[in-house]
């Protein structure tokens, strides 16, 4: 196991940490992580490192459930796992009062609860997305947030671990709009 780094780094401009990420690998490094908190999105410097440097894992630690749609997390989590097969994963979590409630103005209420939900749906989502078999599971990490994760991982990820990119007949939007028109909306109680 190698070491890890999140990005982007602060003051740095986004262009900037290509000759980084490309150096990574050869300084023991085999993972980049990126959050949502401030500046750039989770999903966006992780798209520019996959071209950047194409052995490298990517994760996003994590993408708040409250901030985002379940169907927006779905398009964009299938289309990085696109751009890096077997190399991607999310992470889906509650976020914080601060963030949620104070810098989105959005009420944090129940965030376990919302966070199953929603990954409930993303789940559902990219299920239908990815050609074949699901490479997505269920598991829960010891701090309580809620993860997929192909391999058990003790932690919050939802991992492709094969090299399927995603059907051109569906998309990830549309399957969570399905899944919502037919009653199996995120909030729903189960």
């Amino acid at each position: 196991m190698g070491w890890g780094l999140t990005i982007p780094l602060t003051g740095v401009a986004l262009p900037a940490h290509a000759e980084l990420v490309r150096a990574l690998p050869a300084f023991g490094y085999s993972d980049l992580w990126s959050a949502e908190t401030n500046g750039a999105d989770a999903f966006t410097p992780l798209a520019l490192a996959s071209a950047w440097e194409p052995t490298l894992r990517l994760g996003t630690a994590i993408v708040p459930a409250f901030t985002r749609g379940p169907a927006l997390i779905a398009m964009s989590a299938a289309a990085l796992a696109a751009a890096a097969p077997g190399r991607f994963v999310l992470g889906l979590g509650a976020s914080s009062p601060v963030i949620v409630g104070n810098w989105n103005g959005i009420a944090y209420e129940q965030p376990y609860r919302r966070t199953r939900d929603v990954l409930r749906a993303v789940r559902a989502a990219l299920a239908r997305v990815i050609d074949g078999d699901s490479p997505f599971t269920l598991s829960i990490n010891r701090k309580s947030a809620l993860c997929c994760s192909s391999s058990g991982d003790d932690w919050a990820s939802a991992r492709t671990d094969s090299t399927s990119a995603a059907s051109p007949r569906s998309s990830a939007a549309t399957a969570a709009w399905d899944l919502i028109q037919n009653g199996q909306s995120f909030r729903r109680e189960v």
